[in-house]
């Protein structure tokens, strides 16, 4: 048997073992709270930054304010349950209070929207525009618990079938 020199390249190439010639993991997908919280959020904050960011332009569409403070405040609002919203919904874990805070929020805005932009026509039309994409949000929480009640009862699959 002839030595080798440890610098001398061999003939055969190196085969991984069984670690290194592993598939990378399954993607995981978010729950489907999550993906609601995350657009439910990113709607929020954009809608609540609007008003602070560029208030003439807020009003162009809305409707003229008196007061430039309370659309100012409510938009802070709206970012806020939206950054929180939208950080659970990353996160992939959306608990029970901010659920209920994604609908609770949801019905309040839409409430007010259809009271005062349609029954009682004292704002902007426009507003019943959000009105229905919140009871859009309202649906998909619904969904979202729905889906994630249905997949709990459900029967795990055999490991080797």
């Amino acid at each position: 048997m002839a030595e080798m020199k440890i610098d001398q390249a061999t003939a055969r190439p190196i085969r991984p073992g069984p670690h290194e010639a592993k598939p990378p993991p399954a993607r995981v997908r978010r729950p489907p709270a999550a993906r609601v919280a995350i657009v439910q959020g990113a709607y929020l904050v954009a809608a609540g930054l609007w008003p602070i960011l560029d208030l003439g332009s807020f009003m162009k569409v809305t409707g003229p304010k008196f007061e430039g403070w309370l659309p100012k405040g409510v938009g802070a609002c709206m970012a806020n349950i939206g950054a929180a919203l939208g950080a659970a919904g990353l996160r992939g874990k959306v608990a029970r209070e901010l659920r209920i805070l994604g609908v609770s929020t949801a019905l309040s805005f839409a409430a007010m929207d259809f009271w005062y932009a349609g029954r009682r026509r004292r704002i902007s039309r426009v507003y019943l525009l959000n009105g229905i994409t919140q009871l859009a949000f309202v649906g998909a929480w619904a969904f979202a618990e729905w889906r994630e009640s249905r997949d709990g009862r459900r029967l795990p699959e055999a490991a080797f079938a």
